[in-house]
């Protein structure tokens, strides 16, 4: 008996339909620990915070050419609270900016974390669309810290006398050319005039935390602020010379940056005076 005719037979297979894709752009707040880290930008041979998440992001959506922006370039060893991330990628219809966080979460190493993320407008840079920054830095003064909190907090062999940084600081508030507080990053930069909102320390938890606003920082300008105010608190500089420092445009002037590991990039504003309601974030460690 003949056999009846299979369907199709003889005829080429049906080709797949791939998914159609569309060009979305995300906006991703994120948190880390910096110790293990050779600062956010990506370099050769070195883990960075940048690398991590963009080569998680490259497999996960199969885009070997990815670029991501980060709107603070933490250096090594530098903490964030709020660093935020933008990137625009051809994904399916169906990729929510809440599935992707959840998906890139269970990729990225345990102290790199995404805390919120968005699908925002085309053209959104994370770097250049933001209107200023606040960091915070944390002291122990002459006091040793729990354990847990080594890693974040700089421990000063001595005391500190606050009132006299905070004269000092009152001098490094708006806008100055503070050339004598940034630190030469290979690359000569022209306009080294910032603007600084404010410089306050802050007594709290047992800790002491310099927190610095403004609209962009120099390169380890933080740090620099910090290791002179420290200095100034030890006693080693007149803080009524702090203007003389300013004018001298010299960093041989200033004093030692402080270490990298007690500073953390704490907030980032979106709208141009956000920063005059900004209550400072202090990372809660204690003495306990």
């Amino acid at each position: 008996m003949e056999e009846p005719d299979k369907p199709n037979e003889g005829a080429p297979p049906e080709k797949t339909q791939q998914p159609q894709l569309v060009e979305k752009t995300f906006h991703l707040t994120v948190s880390y620990d910096g110790t293990d880290y050779h600062g956010w930008q990506v370099q050769p041979n070195h883990k960075t915070i940048q690398g991590e998440i963009r080569k998680r992001l490259r497999l996960m959506l199969r885009d070997p050419e990815l670029r991501i922006a980060g709107c603070s370039r933490t250096d090594s060893g530098v903490h964030a609270l709020d660093q935020h991330v933008s990137f625009t990628a051809a994904v399916t219809e169906d990729m929510t900016a809440d599935y992707l966080m959840y998906k890139l979460n269970r990729w990225l190493p345990d102290d790199i974390l995404v805390l919120n993320a968005v699908e925002t407008e085309p053209g959104f840079n994370a770097r250049f669309s933001n209107f200023g920054k606040a960091y915070t830095y944390c002291i122990s003064p002459g006091k040793r810290v729990n354990p847990l909190a080594t890693r974040y907090v700089w421990m000063t062999p001595h005391e500190l006398d606050v009132d006299a940084m905070r004269r000092a600081a009152g001098y490094l508030e708006g806008r100055h050319d503070f050339k004598s507080f940034t630190v030469n990053s290979g690359q000569e930069i022209e306009d080294t005039v910032r603007l600084l909102h404010r410089l306050e320390l802050v007594e709290a938890n047992g800790l002491l935390y310099v927190v610095a606003v403004g609209e962009s920082f120099l390169y380890k300008m933080v740090r620099s602020l910090t290791g002179y105010l420290v200095h100034v608190g030890q006693g080693y500089a007149d803080p009524d010379g702090t203007p003389a420092v300013l004018a001298s445009l010299n960093r041989c002037e200033a004093a030692d940056s402080a270490p990298a590991k007690g500073l953390f990039l704490a907030k980032v504003f979106w709208h141009p005076d956000e920063w005059r309601t900004y209550s400072p974030l202090l990372p809660p460690f204690g003495l306990k």
